[in-house]
């Protein structure tokens, strides 16, 4: 609003909001609903998307209804509690991917799962990375560095892994979680 010029009366006048409720969303003290949302983004001509995270808008948590054991049976005990990925993957220092391909079936990471990726560009041998090569591709690979080469190995026997000198390599992330979308 502010870069748009554009004051906080003006704005609450023209989408049809109290301006002390329209500050109060800027300030992130109350949350906007989708249809104000939309007209704000509307008139601001900017992406509703955008506005999501800086209003003041949060999205429903999960639900964790209990534990679930993955060797020995334990007693179904329902004990909810909330669990937002937000919280646990902080938006600013985290971003999305969604994966193409089954270069890393073997790790658990299918063709259309996201990959959770922390910035970062301090890894060591063994982990799973965001990389660039070149200045514009990017994998989801195994990453090793032995001297001057970058050895980054796909998590599927049908494939090799790829050697690239050292500085030809741009780490942009590395790998904390996955979201499953498919069985």
């Amino acid at each position: 609003r502010q870069a748009r010029g554009v004051s906080l009366r003006q704005l609450a006048a023209q989408v049809d909001l109290h301006y002390s409720h329209l500050s109060k969303i800027e300030n992130g003290k109350d949350t906007v609903g989708k249809n104000a949302l939309i007209r704000i983004a509307e008139e601001l001509d900017v992406d509703a998307d955008l506005l999501l995270s800086e209003a003041g808008y949060q999205a429903m948590p999960y639900r964790i209804v209990g534990d679930i054991a993955a060797g020995v049976p334990i007693d179904a005990v329902e004990d909810v509690e909330s669990f937002d990925l937000a919280q646990v993957f902080d938006p600013r220092e985290h971003f999305l991917l969604r994966v193409r391909g089954d270069s890393m079936i073997l790790d658990g990471i299918n063709d259309g799962d996201f990959a959770i990726v922390r910035h970062s560009d301090q890894v060591r041998n063994g982990d799973t990375i965001v990389a660039l090569v070149d200045g514009g591709e990017a994998t989801l690979k195994r990453y090793k560095l032995a001297g001057g080469t970058v050895v980054l190995t796909p998590a599927n026997d049908e494939m090799q892994p790829m050697s690239y000198s050292a500085e030809r390599v741009e780490i942009r992330g590395l790998l904390v979680g996955v979201l499953r979308t498919s069985v």
